[in-house]
């Protein structure tokens, strides 16, 4: 499933510029010329003289009163934006954006817009010569109705004649999207560009009367859709007579000024929310209508920061719906979707044979459920191929997809619901947001579709097939403490997955190694994962081909040791799940440790391999700077618990055995210790991370941690004849 897109929602959409008319920039038409103007303008020289011959008092000055600012235009705009060094360097900024959606009984949504830009350096020119509307074309339409460059007090028409319409880019869903691009001519610093656009519909298809389970939900969609005239039928919304938006107040260039402008029938309630930041708003009505306005003055651009949150986390934002409430929406995906899920002869058959081959016919559901989400998990490639009008929250039917073995993740949803109902169990399809939180307020913030599995005492069981390829788990670790919608007849509260502690997720590194005299190092790395780190490490396997696999685990050790011999490797298949995954690899290093005056020098060869790998300590391959203003978004927690024991040359002994500091803080935790028992050196290390995202306030402490665990990695051990002095 595509991530989400608030209806009428757009980068550029517009005001509406009626035939012969300009429009000012703040959304007022200029009139046209009245007959009587003309008359006066064509009337003569004397017109002109007896006008400064009269009173004074009937002259009229429509300058505002001292202190008051004239009414904003395009070319004040411009000049008033500033320059580059006004907002940090950036190359163009947004000097203002309006965007007014009119919403009608049916749900139709009319989108004007009006944007503003200013070029602030030539790499901004370069940014904005080309500019792009993406729409997707069986449920929204956009047109472009005026550009201009204002240059100075000049402004220059672009003609939108020259307007493309061309296919979308597309990877891993081939929807047949659609984009708009206009060429503009070549700008120059300081120029503004003035863009007009109009959009009506949804940007998000959630059904098609097409598809034989959406009977229930496209018969009350028929019936808005008869309420409007042919043009607009297609643009009744899935669920009909709704509304809902996500609107973001902060993009990747800075804003001088953004509003949002919301008309709905006067016979529409609205649940509203702001987040994450302040927001101006107010709120008018009129006998058939009522207007909600939000906008926000001077934002910053968004800061890219590694590891960062989604912008929806983090962005000032106003969340609208029309729909009551979630236990609506829930009955409402249940019934668009209720005859999606047949069970064909054939579907049958296949779900028996996956429970005989893995002796479980007479096993419990839930080891039954699990031997099913896997076969999904690993028949059911992501593809999303078109399958006509109403792509987005359909779940084509289950015959469709075991025929196809592909699909998005509705589809492949679609596939273990389908399955477990043919094994007599009581499924759902629910929605979530993968990476992101869901809010409070009923609006469609979802952008993954699982499957819900009701037990006995009513709760629900939830399983992701999508994010389980080569995953010993039925929901992935990387989607705890997410929100998700459970679609039912009777309907559902938004709920939440629990949160996962870190022991859940455990690398577990054992390394046995041997030193000679001479430096050379000698060794068997044993890793071994729970969790999301039991499906990293079956996805490094299994993403590698068979004939380069001593290539890519020569390359992990290679961070311990920039010379690796005597390579062997051994790890069970990366489908089998029954039990953790692990992979071994026993090496030689010549030279790892180095001759220093009499002695030897050397570094934890578990540490180098570890820290230096995202695949197996995600939290420790950043080089993190000093300050941040993002939360750190990882997916998941982990622990890291590793025991090195490295056999000296005998009578040779470590100068020290040394200790980390213990670094315990809310969000993360280092301990890392070292002894000499015999002829052992014996290191050991222990890391956690304790939340998947780590808000700003708790980004020093995470740090530190960290830090420790890295400078743990960079001690030098030194051993010598006699050892310590």
């Amino acid at each position: 499933m595509p991530a989400r897109v608030a209806p009428c929602a757009g980068a550029a959409s517009s005001i509406p510029v009626a035939a012969g008319r300009r429009v000012a920039p703040r959304g007022r038409e200029e009139a046209p010329l009245t007959g009587a103007l003309r008359a006066l303008r064509s009337a003569g020289a004397w017109l002109v003289l007896a006008l400064l011959a009269a009173p004074a008092w009937t002259q009229v000055d429509s300058s505002p009163p001292p202190g008051d600012e004239p009414e904003p235009t395009a070319v004040s705009r411009i000049a008033a934006a500033g320059e580059a060094d006004d907002h940090d360097g950036a190359s163009y900024v947004i000097a203002y954006d309006l965007t007014s959606n009119h919403v009608k009984p049916s749900g139709v949504c009319y989108s004007d817009g009006y944007v503003l830009y200013k070029v602030l350096t030539p790499a901004g020119a370069r940014a904005l010569a080309v500019l792009t509307w993406g729409y997707e074309p069986w449920s929204s339409e956009i047109e472009v109705r005026e550009v201009s460059v204002i240059r100075g007090e000049e402004r220059i028409p672009v003609d939108v004649s020259a307007v493309h319409d061309l296919p979308a880019p597309q990877g891993g869903i081939y929807w047949n999207s659609r984009l708009k691009t206009l060429q503009l001519p070549r700008l120059e610093t300081n120029d503004g560009i003035e863009v007009v656009t109009f959009r009506k519909g949804y940007s998000y298809a959630l059904l098609s009367e097409g598809e034989p389970g959406a009977a229930t939900a496209a018969a009350a969609r028929a019936a808005a859709a008869a309420s409007e005239a042919p043009p607009d039928a297609k643009f009744v919304p899935p669920m009909p007579g709704e509304y809902f938006d996500i609107v973001l107040f902060q993009a990747s260039a800075p804003i001088v000024e953004k509003r949002y402008v919301l008309t709905v029938p006067a016979s529409k309630r609205l649940h509203s929310q702001t987040y994450n930041g302040p927001l101006y708003g107010s709120t008018t009505y009129s006998p058939d209508s009522t207007s909600y306005s939000w906008w926000a003055l001077d934002v910053p651009a968004q800061k890219s920061e590694v590891r960062q949150s989604d912008a929806s986390d983090r962005a000032p934002k106003v969340v609208v719906a029309t729909v009551e409430s979630w236990e609506a929406k829930s009955r409402w995906f249940f019934d668009a979707n209720r005859n999606q899920f047949e069970v064909t002869p054939e579907i049958r058959a296949k779900v028996e044979e996956i429970f005989r081959d893995a002796g479980l016919t007479n096993a419990s559901e839930e080891r039954k459920a699990e031997a099913l989400v896997h076969w999904v998990a690993q028949n059911i490639r992501y593809s999303g191929q078109t399958m006509g009008e109403g792509e987005g929250f359909t779940l084509h039917p289950g015959s469709m997809i075991f025929e196809q073995r592909s699909g998005v993740c509705k589809d492949i949803a679609g596939m273990l619901i389908t399955m477990m109902r043919a094994a007599g169990m009581d499924s759902y399809a629910a929605m979530t947001m993968a990476g992101s939180r869901i809010e409070t307020v009923p609006a469609d913030q979802f952008n993954h579709c699982v499957c819900a599995l009701r037990k006995t005492d009513g709760s629900f069981d939830m399983y992701d097939p999508t994010w389980v390829p080569f995953t010993n788990d039925i929901w992935s670790k990387y989607e705890t403490e997410q929100q998700y919608l459970v679609g039912s007849p009777r309907g559902e509260p938004l709920a939440t997955i629990p949160y996962s502690p870190p022991g859940e997720s455990t690398l577990r590194v054992t390394h046995d190694a041997e030193l000679a005299p001479d430096g050379t190092l000698r060794g068997t790395l044993r890793l071994e994962g729970s969790g999301a780190l039991d499906g990293r490490l079956r996805n490094m396997v299994a993403g590698t081909r068979l004939e380069d696999e001593r290539e890519t685990f020569a390359e992990l050790l290679s961070h311990a040791g920039n010379q690796v011999t005597d390579l062997t490797f051994s790890h069970p298949r990366p489908d089998d799940f029954g039990a953790n995954m692990w992979v071994e690899l026993t090496y030689a290093m010549p030279a790892y440790a180095l001759p220093v005056g009499e002695g030897l020098e050397f570094r934890s060869p578990m540490m180098g391999v570890v820290l230096a790998s995202a695949w197996l300590f995600r939290a420790a391959w950043p080089d993190w700077p000093d300050e941040r203003e993002n939360d750190v978004f990882l997916y998941f927690t982990q622990v890291l618990d590793g025991r090195e024991t490295i056999r000296l040359p005998k009578g040779m002994k470590p100068v020290e055995t040394p200790a980390s500091d213990e670094v315990d803080e809310t969000y993360a935790f280092f301990k890392g210790a070292a002894e000499n028992p015999g002829r052992d050196l014996v290191i050991t290390a222990r890391a956690e991370v304790r939340r998947r995202q780590i808000p700003p306030d708790g980004y020093a402490g995470f740090k530190k941690a960290i830090d420790e665990a890295k400078e743990w990695r960079d001690r030098v051990y030194r051993i010598e004849k006699g050892g310590g002095r």
